[in-house]
């Protein structure tokens, strides 16, 4: 009897994992039917750009700078410099030696310079030392940021101004008393480089033929167009078997760039010449020369027919010392730029949303819209949210922040906001669906 009891208890406990376990899986089929998985991304405010990428071929006008007498070339004028007609933009010496020394000895005497104004007004100093060290933070980042644009004259300037401010904090905080010995032992080096510079008074000089901004080098293109072509330069023109450059004459040492404008010639389809003459304004990327976005205006577009290939001619006036050497170069050209909140493509969602309207009779319809807008996840619950898209790229939709009452399908109607969670994978969602999100 005992060992009877024993199997039926046994039995007893199996059916009941048993029946256990199908309630389990009833229950996991129930759930899996009704809470969908998902995955979401945080909405952001993106910037981005309609570009149009194509290639650039630079047209300045450029007069070449010759000099065909011997000895060691020394630029004083750095590329990109302003330079007006006659000003000096180096000196020539019978030896290299001469030239260094030379160089060596102008650092040295603009030290000894800013040294001696610095003693003559240190009793007059009323900066603290905190003021000093946020002016060098505030020169540091400014260098930082003319580097990264090419503007290295300027960004020299600031590291100038850094060594100043360097040595003015030494005074402020009593470290030195003065700066007489340090000035004392440039002066010394000076001496000591004009006795071993033996041919340093016999150097000549080198003026600028003409206004503009002055370059150091010559790439042997510069003959071929200038502002005065800009109207003739078809597709066929810029066929890089056609544009060969001049092989520069030996005594070539530079040029100068005589106009504050720089054109560029690019080719484009017909499509793209219809874009870009109706766009509101236009900006190009060159990241070898800034980086930011540089301004400039459409002057042509060369065409045969109106379905033809095109040359666009943009004009710009931003110059820094890389935008002297650029010549076929590839380029972003913008034709506009939007501002607002980017979701994938994948995200958006059509919905038919219905709202009742009133007549001036006071006779009450319904109408029956589908209005674009992306399911939010916002605590397991999904909600649909209008969008207002302003642009439409490859996978992406940028979206109205901020819309207009009259842009918005109804007062009842939510719409995306910055940081609400969008869904971007799951199947089957509808407005207020239980979900689930994928870890």
């Amino acid at each position: 009897m005992e060992k009877k009891s024993s199997v039926a208890l046994v039995r007893k406990i199996i059916m009941t994992l048993i029946t256990l376990l199908v309630i389990a899986y009833v229950i996991y089929v129930i759930c899996s039917a009704s809470f969908t998985q998902i995955k979401t991304e945080t909405a952001k405010i993106r910037t981005v750009s309609d570009s149009i990428s194509t290639s650039g071929y630079f047209i300045r006008d450029e007069k070449l700078i010759k000099y065909d007498g011997g000895g060691v070339v020394s630029y004083i004028a750095q590329d990109g410099e302003k330079v007006s007609k006659n000003q000096t933009i180096a000196n020539v010496f019978p030896t290299s030696d001469d030239a260094n020394a030379k160089q060596e000895t102008e650092k040295l005497n603009a030290q000894i310079t800013a040294l001696e104004q610095l003693e003559k007004t240190a009793d007059t100093i009323t900066l603290t030392p905190d003021e000093i060290d946020k002016n060098i933070s505030s020169l540091l980042v400014q260098a930082n940021m003319n580097v990264s644009n090419g503007d290295y004259l300027l960004a020299d300037d600031n590291f100038s101004d850094v060594l100043y401010n360097l040595n003015e904090r030494q005074l402020v905080t009593g470290k030195l008393d003065g700066f007489s010995d340090k000035i004392n032992e440039l002066k010394s080096k000076v001496k000591e480089l004009e006795k071993s510079s033996s041919g340093s008074k016999k150097s000549k000089t080198i003026k600028s033929s003409s206004s503009g901004y002055f370059v150091s080098t010559a790439d042997g293109y510069e003959s071929i167009y200038s502002s005065k072509d800009i109207e003739n330069i078809f597709p066929e023109n810029l066929d890089s078997e056609k544009i060969k450059p001049s092989e520069l004459p030996e005594d070539v040492i530079g040029k100068t760039i005589e106009s504050v404008y720089w054109y560029i010639a690019c080719p484009v389809t017909a499509e793209q010449a219809f874009d870009i003459k109706n766009a509101d304004g236009l900006t190009i990327d060159l990241p070898l020369a800034s980086n930011g976005k540089i301004n400039v205006t459409l002057v042509s577009i060369n065409q045969e027919t109106k379905t033809s290939d095109a040359v666009v001619i943009l004009r710009g006036d931003y110059m820094n010392e890389e935008m002297t050497k650029l010549r076929n170069e590839n380029i972003s050209l913008n034709l506009a730029t939007y501002t607002g909140i980017y979701i994938p493509k994948k995200a958006v969602h059509e919905s038919e949303l219905t709202k009742t309207v009133e007549d001036e009779n006071g006779k009450e319809t319904t109408v029956t819209e589908t209005v674009k807008g992306v399911y939010v996840e916002t605590g397991g619950t999904l909600n649909f949210k209008q969008i207002v898209p302003i642009y439409s790229g490859e996978d992406y939709v940028i979206c109205k922040e901020s819309p207009e009452e009259d842009e918005v399908f109804s007062d009842d109607v939510r719409v995306l906001k910055v940081y609400d969670d969008v869904v971007v994978e799951g199947a089957d969602l509808y407005d207020g669906k239980l979900v689930g999100r994928i870890s």
